[in-house]
């Protein structure tokens, strides 16, 4: 990490979401970014482009800087972006809709285009307002909404109109959802719960498993703001909180939590592995950090992994098995997303801009 780059480049919204476009082969150049809070909310196409501006003695000169390279306007906030393959693009928004676009690369010019369009997958029961599509959740074809009338919904990327299953999760609002494997998801809502659901049953049949975050005050509830799981031991559940702690659950053993970390002193808005070296997780906070958790090398590698011991289960000894560098400190304003791709990370937030942080490996 010392000899990470960070760049700081402005783009005049702020970011909800930010994703890197797949590529297996090399470093990937092309990013997307989804806006919230502005009076036109767009995603748009970014491509890291060589400097023309670049002085002739180098000095603190950037190498490489986005350009955007094509848009869609959005009817509402964006509220989550997925990649369901290598270039096609998962969208929610805050009207209660989703949409899939197709990504082009080119030599020149990069195109996205909306290709579909959801009708309404969320409103609210008593009044049939709209309610916010909060977070998807993608394993394979499958693409899994939630929403803040506590409805997740279950559609395939071949016909996002057509919806294969809803379940009424929870009577409040769920902001937080991932797949655990084909066949179950976990979705969290306002006052620290996390429900296990199962995709195949319907609302009535559902398993009543539910899992309640600890708090730092027994008298309140903790806000479940993000949530994860580990990508090659997925029974690792990790769920980031409004009170900037990380709770890890082993989901074979679900009478307790298997650690309780306390990590950032504001909501945990993001939180995710790197997906090539599992051994680094990154989160991102309301005030503006990005923090990576590294896998202490003493402990002994992925050698451990294979045999079900993660440092992420240890109880209190997580911190003395984990190292916590900061990747982005001090920007004062909310942020919102992250990705990393190889040794290269990209994220936003309410600063209205994006950074980029090289040799982050």
């Amino acid at each position: 990490m010392s000899s990470a780059v960070v760049s700081t480049h402005y783009i005049s919204e702020k970011v909800a979401r930010v994703r890197w476009l797949p590529e297996a082969l090399q470093q990937s150049e092309r990013f997307v970014t989804g806006s919230w809070d502005m009076d036109k909310n767009f995603v748009r196409l970014w491509k890291l482009q060589s400097n023309q501006h670049v002085s002739a003695t180098g000095g603190d000169d950037v190498e490489q800087i986005p350009r955007c390279m094509d848009k869609v306007a959005m009817e509402d906030d964006v509220t989550a972006v997925e990649f369901v393959d290598n270039n096609t693009l998962a969208v929610s928004c805050a009207d209660g809709h989703l949409s899939l676009m197709n990504v082009q690369r080119a030599v020149e010019e990069d195109q996205v285009q909306r290709v579909a369009r959801s009708g309404q997958l969320h409103c609210f029961q008593r009044s049939q307002e709209p309610a916010p599509c909060t977070d998807i959740a993608i394993y394979g074809t499958d693409i899994a909404t939630t929403g803040e009338d506590g409805c997740v919904n279950i559609v395939s990327a071949e016909n996002i109109r057509l919806v294969k299953r809803t379940i009424e999760a929870d009577s409040m609002a769920l902001f937080s959802l991932c797949y655990v494997s084909q066949q179950e998801l976990v979705a969290a809502n306002r006052m620290g719960v996390v429900r296990m659901l199962d995709a195949r049953l319907a609302t009535e049949a559902q398993p009543n498993i539910g899992l309640m975050l600890p708090c730092r005050d027994d008298k309140s509830s903790n806000f479940v703001s993000s949530i994860t799981t580990h990508p090659s031991q997925q029974h690792i559940l990790l769920c980031g909180s409004e009170e900037g702690t990380i709770t890890v659950w082993d989901l074979r053993n679900l009478e307790y939590p298997a650690s309780y970390i306390s990590a950032h002193d504001s909501p945990v808005n993001e939180i995710g592995f790197h997906r090539q070296d599992t051994t680094k997780l990154f989160t991102a906070s309301e005030t503006g950090e990005v923090w990576m958790w590294s896998e202490n090398r003493a402990y002994g590698g992925d050698a451990n992994w294979k045999d079900g011991n993660s440092p992420w289960l240890s109880g209190d000894r997580v911190r003395a098995l984990i190292n916590v560098e900061g990747v982005i400190t001090g920007t004062r304003k909310a942020m919102n997303s992250f990705d990393v791709h190889g040794s290269r990370l990209v994220c936003g937030g309410d600063t209205e801009a994006v950074y980029i942080v090289d040799n982050i490996a």
